[in-house]
């Protein structure tokens, strides 16, 4: 291998990197940029993806975590950072469709391709210059994951959904609720007994459980927990202290990490939207490549909304333990 990889974790004005092989071929370089810290489980697939192509492509890699998970304010500082390197290309998420857009029209105005991936601004192409998003319709599956819920259950008998908002106010998570609250209000105009609310859920694997837990033990009508990412699969520990069977709540949410799987075996989490992170890794370097190659242009790629349910875990349990689901 002659490819150099870099994890990067943003510490207020330092970094702290990890560093693997040698120079890289074409001497190009690329820099992918989160929001979220480094242990975030559902960023890890997307590293796989990067790492894979960044050697496939023979080109110089980094990827900028923040400190914590959400410092917008370190993200946009990492972003700047990057642009005055005068680095060969950029993917990060936007997860504010106002807090990027000057520094993405910068970079792009001086020839830096940008690209989005993960989360998008809002408007698309006409909220942010970027030249391109790779990832999951977040709207479009909020809707999927509602209905594929319900699909389960009981039109006649009352239901009550608990929806989770991991990060209020952040593109990725409004969308995705917002998407789930349509498909909702829609069942109740077509003759559903169905009410809904909306918490603030965290995105925190302890901290979500015990949110939802406590809203549970106060609504004890709840049916069904929407969540915005995968952090919802925590609470299966503390409904389960709370002496409820396996199957009495119907849970959905996002993303093939391993805890969510394990609680699909234990009954417990009954339907995920799998948006495929390892091409929101893969693809933008490939993309930065053939742009900068070939003088290739960018493009949209939606990366899924597939439903897996727990007949399905069996089959994409080993590739999540690859690291690629």
């Amino acid at each position: 291998m002659n490819t150099k990889i870099k994890t990067l974790v943003s510490a207020s004005l330092l970094s702290l990197a990890v560093t693997t092989g040698a120079a890289a071929q074409d001497d190009l370089q690329f820099t992918v940029l989160t929001q979220t810290g480094i242990d975030n489980t559902f960023w890890q697939a997307i590293k796989r993806g990067m790492d894979d192509a960044c050697e496939d492509y023979q080109v110089d890699c980094q990827l900028l975590f923040t400190q914590e998970n959400g410092n917008l304010q370190m993200h946009l500082q990492n972003l700047e950072t990057t642009i005055a390197q005068g680095v060969d290309g950029i993917a990060t998420v936007i997860v504010d469709d106002n807090l990027y857009d000057d520094a993405i029209e910068r970079a792009v105005d001086a020839d830096i391709p940008v690209v989005t991936i993960n989360v998008d601004d809002t408007e698309g192409p006409d909220g942010n210059a970027r030249l391109a998003f790779i990832g999951q319709d977040l709207f479009q599956a909020g809707y999927e994951v509602a209905k594929g819920l319900l699909a389960g259950m009981d039109k006649g008998a009352p239901q009550h959904v608990l929806l989770g908002l991991a990060r209020p106010g952040e593109s990725w998570a409004e969308d995705r609720i917002g998407g789930a609250r349509k498909y909702l209000d829609e069942a109740i105009a077509d003759g559903w007994n169905l009410t809904h609310e909306t918490i603030d859920s965290a995105n925190d694997l302890s901290v979500t459980g015990q949110r939802i837990c406590q809203y549970v033990q106060g609504n004890n009508a709840t049916t069904a927990i929407i969540g915005a990412g995968f952090w919802f699969s925590g609470a299966g520990e503390c409904l389960r202290d709370l002496g409820i069977a396996p199957n009495t709540i119907q849970m959905g949410g996002f993303d093939l990490v391993p805890i969510l799987l394990d609680e699909m075996n234990k009954g417990y989490v009954h339907l995920t939207v799998d948006q495929q992170p390892y091409l929101q890794g893969y693809l933008p370097i490939q993309q930065l490549y053939f742009i900068n190659k070939f003088g290739l242009s960018a493009y949209d790629v939606n990366t899924g909304k597939a439903l897996i349910r727990p007949a399905d875990v069996a089959a994409v349990e080993k590739f999540s333990a690859m690291g690629v689901r």
